[in-house]
C-alpha cells in the first residue's frame, strides 16, 4: 500500500490532501477507504489524469445519497475529476468502495468502475507519477517504463484494464502517443 511518504516525496507535501478524521467520520465511507483519505491523501493535481481541484460542480467531498431502483441505499463521495473536464468526477462508493468516474451530464449521471477501491486508485495514480517523472528525466527509458507500468496496474487491478476502452487502458494510451512512454 502506498504511504504518506510516498505521496508526498513524488508531489510534494504541499500537494497531498488528507481529509481531517472528524470530515472523514461524515462520510461513512469503508473503513478501509476513510484510512487512504485521513491517513495517505490524495494528490490535489496530477496531471493530466486527477485533481481535487475540480472545476465547476459538485466539488470534493460532496455526498450524494440516493436509493436505487431496488430500494437500496447508496452513497457516493466526490474525490476529484480529470483536470479541465467540469463535467466528470472521479467518486468512491461509500459502501462497496469502487472508485467510479462519473459523467455528469444529462439528467442522469452514467459512470463506470475504475478501480475495485480507494487504495488501488491511489496507487495507480502514484505509479503513474513514478513513471512521469522517470520519463522526463530519461525519454529513452520511457517506453520499457510505460511496459513495466502497464504490467505493474494490470497486476494490482486486473478488472481495470478489461475493456480497451476503460479509465486506465485509455490513460495508458494517451501516455503512449504523448511520448510521456
Amino acid at each position: 500500500m502506498i504511504t504518506h511518504q510516498d505521496m508526498t516525496e513524488l508531489h510534494g507535501d504541499g500537494n497531498i490532501i488528507t481529509v481531517p478524521p472528524s470530515d472523514v467520520e461524515l462520510l461513512r465511507l469503508r473503513a478501509e477507504d476513510a484510512e487512504v483519505l485521513g491517513t495517505v491523501g490524495l494528490p490535489r493535481f496530477s496531471p493530466p489524469f486527477f485533481t481535487t481541484q475540480v472545476e465547476g460542480h459538485p466539488k470534493f467531498l460532496k455526498v450524494f445519497d440516493i436509493v436505487t431502483r431496488e430500494g437500496k441505499e447508496h452513497r457516493e463521495v466526490i474525490i476529484g475529476g480529470p483536470p479541465g473536464d467540469p463535467g466528470m468526477r472521479f467518486s468512491v462508493s461509500a459502501y462497496e468502495g469502487f472508485v467510479m468516474l462519473l459523467q455528469m451530464g444529462g439528467t442522469r449521471p452514467q459512470g463506470e468502475i475504475v478501480n475495485n477501491n480507494l487504495s488501488e486508485f491511489v496507487e495507480f495514480l502514484h505509479e503513474i507519477g513514478r513513471h512521469q517523472a522517470l520519463a522526463a528525466d530519461d525519454p529513452f527509458a520511457a517506453r520499457e517504463s510505460l511496459h513495466d507500468l502497464s504490467n505493474r496496474l494490470k497486476s494490482i487491478d486486473p478488472f481495470s484494464f478489461e475493456q480497451p476502452d476503460n479509465w486506465w487502458s485509455l490513460a495508458l494510451d494517451h501516455l503512449a502517443s504523448t511520448g510521456e512512454s
